[in-house]
């Protein structure tokens, strides 16, 4: 494992004192002022790691959707089925996305009201999810699970799959759709997996 450099460990105390400053009291009402009180650092070490609170934000969001990813990656297994696999790994993210709603749901509800950040922040993994899923769908064909695919047509496979169950998580937790989840993600899942053999 790779040493933190010091100012690693600067960036990490205060991401992490803004993490409970945005619980406490949203993203809009937080202020510089508020993680450097949290943190017990000045104001003018929070401008030598961060631009603005906008910067802290997003290095907060990043972490946490980060921790998610790769928690994500835990529940997949190359003998496991695909369908499998991409139940795992979508109930993992729906279940821990969430906590994380649920935790923050004052940054949420601000968040909200700027759907473009929102979306900048859905689609933050969008690329590691793809290129994650594509290796997935790619263990499936080498067990002849699924008929073979081209490259782009694997990689075309895992985008779709990765846009249908992001429309499906925006439902969830922009419109409070489908409480039932886990048995809509299951039908989905085998949907996708049916149409492949």
């Amino acid at each position: 494992m790779k040493e933190k450099l010091p100012d690693d460990i600067v960036r990490e105390e205060i991401v992490q004192a803004a993490a409970q400053v945005f619980e406490n009291y949203g993203y809009i009402k937080s202020s510089m002022q508020d993680i450097s009180d949290a943190c017990g650092k000045s104001r003018s070490s929070l401008y030598y790691y961060f631009k603005n609170i906008d910067d802290v934000f997003d290095a907060f969001a990043d972490k946490r959707l980060n921790e998610i990813f790769d928690g994500c990656r835990t529940q997949v297994h190359p003998e496991a089925s695909l369908q499998e696999n991409l139940v795992n790994f979508q109930l993992y993210k729906l279940n821990h996305i969430k906590t994380l709603i649920r935790r923050y749901h004052l940054a949420f509800k601000d968040l909200r009201q700027d759907l473009n950040r929102l979306f900048i922040k859905i689609r933050l993994l969008l690329n590691e999810e793809i290129a994650f899923l594509a290796q997935v769908i790619r263990w499936a064909i080498q067990k002849k699970e699924i008929k073979a695919l081209s490259d782009e047509d694997t990689i075309f496979l895992a985008e779709t799959i990765v846009t249908g169950l992001r429309g499906f998580e925006q439902e969830i937790f922009l419109f409070n759709r489908f409480p039932d989840f886990e048995d809509k993600l299951s039908w989905m899942v085998s949907i996708f997996y049916k149409g492949l053999k």
